[in-house]
C-alpha cells in the first residue's frame, strides 16, 4: 500500500482548509482581493491555441473537431431568446447551453494504441471530496466528470451549471467549490500519492455564458486560471468549438 508523504500530506491539508473556508464563507460570489486574501493565485488564460502562452499547462487540446454546423447554432439561439418560458433562471439557460454543447462532443473519441483512455460514468460512480451539488439557492452541479484509471494521471475534468451569474472580474463561490472537492478527491486516492498536483480543468455554465478554468496547488497557493465569458447565443461557434477541443483534451505536464 503506498504511504504519503509528509509535504503530500501539508499540501492536502492546506486545501482541506481552504474548502473549508469557501463553504463557511457567506457570499456566492467573490472579486479579487477575496481570492487574494486565501492566497489564490488568479491568472487569466485563453482556450485560442494561437496564444499557446496562455493556454492551459497541464491539458493538451484535442484538434480534430469540425467546427459546430449551422442546426446547433440555430437550436441554440432559438433556446436563448425565447422568453416566453418559465425556465428563465440562470441554471435553467445554463442547462440549455450545456445541453446543446453537449450533443456536439463526440464522447466516443477514438484512441490511437498507447493513448490516454478517460473514464465513462456517472457523476454518482466517482468520489470527489464532499458533494458535488448545492441543491440550496443559489444551486450549482456537476453535470458530468471524468478521470483517468490507474495511477499514471491524476488529471480530472468536468463541467457544472450555476444558479447564478457574475462577470469576468468575479468566480462564483461554487465554482472553486467544485474545483478543490474535485482535486481533493484526487489528492487522497492511494493510487495517486506519487503526485504532488492533481490539475483540474473545469467548464462552468451560468446562464447564457460560460468559461473554463485550469486549477492546481502550486506548494505555495491554489493557481486558478480562468478564460473570458463567453456569451451565447453570439459565440456559440467559437464558444462550443474552443471549450469542446479543451474538455475532450490529453493529460500533460509534471505533476510529481
Amino acid at each position: 500500500m503506498p504511504t504519503e508523504s509528509p509535504e503530500h500530506l501539508a499540501h492536502r491539508r492546506v486545501l482541506l482548509q481552504l474548502e473549508r473556508t469557501i463553504d463557511e464563507h457567506q457570499k456566492h460570489t467573490l472579486d479579487k482581493s477575496q481570492l487574494k486574501a486565501w492566497k489564490i493565485d488568479f491568472q487569466r488564460m485563453t482556450l485560442d491555441r494561437k496564444d499557446s502562452d496562455r493556454n492551459p499547462s497541464f491539458f493538451a487540446p484535442y484538434s480534430s473537431l469540425p467546427e459546430p454546423d449551422d442546426s446547433i447554432v440555430s437550436q441554440v439561439r432559438s433556446s436563448l431568446e425565447r422568453e416566453d418560458t418559465c425556465f428563465t433562471r440562470p441554471a435553467d439557460r445554463a442547462r440549455q447551453v450545456a445541453g446543446r454543447w453537449s450533443y456536439y462532443i463526440p464522447y466516443e473519441v477514438k484512441c490511437n494504441p498507447g493513448e490516454v483512455v478517460w473514464s465513462s460514468k456517472d457523476v454518482g460512480e466517482y468520489t470527489p471530496y464532499k458533494d458535488l451539488y448545492q441543491h440550496e439557492q443559489p444551486e450549482f452541479g456537476t453535470f458530468r466528470m471524468t478521470d483517468i484509471p490507474g495511477k499514471g494521471f491524476p488529471h480530472t475534468k468536468a463541467y457544472m451549471y450555476n444558479n447564478l451569474d457574475t462577470n469576468d472580474e468575479e468566480i462564483l463561490r461554487g465554482e472553486l467549490l467544485t474545483i478543490l472537492r474535485l482535486m481533493l478527491g484526487q489528492l487522497r486516492k492511494a493510487r495517486l500519492l506519487q503526485h504532488m498536483k492533481a490539475p483540474v480543468f473545469l467548464i462552468s455554465f451560468m446562464g447564457k455564458r460560460a468559461r473554463a478554468f485550469e486549477s492546481y496547488f502550486d506548494g505555495e497557493a491554489l493557481v486558478l486560471r480562468t478564460t473570458k465569458l463567453y456569451n451565447f447565443p453570439e459565440e456559440t461557434s467559437i464558444g462550443f468549438k474552443n471549450l469542446a477541443e479543451w474538455y475532450l483534451s490529453s493529460p500533460v505536464g509534471n505533476t510529481f
